[in-house]
């Protein structure tokens, strides 16, 4: 560690380190044995201590700042190799930059667009896609010929109405010829009985009166009977008709429950309500995947190019070449570069502040403390070695 303690054999010697009271300043490293006493071996071993532990500490923080200043070194003479190529390398590499940020630019691109489809309805697609587009045709074939049922089934409905209407009329009209015949019996027993009151009781002729009477009931039988025979003969048939009905309102409502069931199964499995959410989801699908694999290619083109990039900066001797695929800019923008160079050169004076900081720590201000120490005690010298050596260990 940069031989911290060997500081025993050297025989120059150092100016007395001044005592301070107090800090005077946060970023002071200040050394007192005022409080300390010295004979005491507790406190003397744990002051001691702590100046090789300071001593150690900074010279760890000196070897990490080193190795720092070292990469920010590498970098500054990279770039100076980078500028140093001849005209046909340098354009090989600004062509290959140039690549790499329309890559960029694209994948920025691709990285903002509004997604058609979140990754769930997408991967849901994804597994259907086979299927999806004869999907949709049977659904929307199934929801067509759903209406074609429908309106059979109203058709149907209407017709068994009417014919109930029908029936019904006819039924009343047949209650009302019973009723008629019922009053026609009963008028024709009335006027019989009045007719016979007036041959037998005052002694008229009465005769062509009950021709009249049984011609006109006759008419009315015979009126009656036909009516009757007509309105069964109707009710016949259209009872017939509302039976066909039924069966035909069956078979239509059994068509409706399978279709109705194929509807319900195929938007179950496809996830949707209708044929026209399913096809338009297929259309989503089909725009999300084209612009995916667009992604997915200029994922790979970016790839491509940085490992190209890389390859040919270390070709050209470049030292550290992976960190200029995120510095791209500055191989073909000139203000770019001299900012980054700007950036290296503060982060250098940065670092050789701290380093020499420590520095003093390392070989001045603890080092001047112990060895003070050992000249003021010389007779625990031998036990400040025998720490020192325990140190170096």
């Amino acid at each position: 560690m940069m031989g911290l303690f060997d500081f025993f054999r050297n025989e120059d010697k150092q100016e007395d380190w001044v005592k301070q009271t107090k800090l005077q300043d946060w970023n002071d490293i200040v050394y007192t044995r005022k409080d300390v006493d010295i004979d005491d071996p507790v406190q003397r071993r744990e002051y001691i201590g702590s100046c090789l532990q300071q001593m150690q500490e900074a010279s760890k923080e000196l070897d990490a700042l080193e190795m720092e200043y070292n990469d920010v070194t590498s970098h500054l003479r990279d770039m100076e190799e980078i500028d140093a190529l001849p005209p046909e390398q340098r354009a090989e590499i600004n062509e290959c930059a140039k690549k790499i940020l329309e890559s960029q630019e694209q994948q920025e691109k691709f990285d903002k667009r509004k997604s058609r489809m979140s990754d769930e309805e997408f991967e849901h697609m994804e597994r259907l896609q086979s299927g999806a587009k004869e999907g949709a045709k049977k659904l929307a074939e199934a929801e067509e010929y759903q209406k074609k049922i429908r309106n059979d089934l109203k058709r149907l409905d209407s017709e068994h109405e009417a014919y109930l209407f029908q029936e019904d009329e006819i039924l009343t009209a047949v209650e009302n010829d019973r009723k008629l015949i019922i009053a026609i019996s009963i008028a024709l027993v009335v006027i019989v009985a009045f007719l016979l009151f007036l041959q037998l009781g005052l002694g008229l002729n009465v005769i062509y009166g009950f021709m009249v009477t049984f011609l006109l009931a006759a008419i009315s039988v015979t009126y009656l009977y036909i009516h009757q025979s007509n309105a069964a003969s109707e009710l016949k048939v259209v009872t017939k008709s509302i039976s066909r009905l039924i069966m035909l309102q069956n078979q239509v409502k059994i068509r409706y429950v399978n279709n109705t069931n194929l509807i319900d199964y195929l938007c179950l499995k496809y996830g949707v309500s209708t044929s026209k959410e399913l096809t338009g989801m297929y259309s989503k699908y089909l725009q999300e995947r084209n612009e995916r694999a667009k992604v997915e290619d200029a994922r790979k083109l970016l790839d491509s190019n940085q490992k190209d990039l890389i390859y040919m900066l270390r070709h050209f001797r470049v030292k550290d070449p992976d960190i200029w695929i995120h510095q791209v800019e500055a191989l073909i923008d000139h203000n770019e570069e001299v900012e980054i160079r700007h950036s290296l050169n503060v982060q250098r004076q940065s670092l050789r502040k701290r380093m020499e900081y420590n520095r003093d720590i390392v070989a001045g201000n603890a080092k001047a403390e112990i060895e003070d120490m050992a000249r003021q005690y010389p007779k625990y010298t031998q036990e400040i070695l025998d720490m020192v050596s325990r140190y170096e260990d």
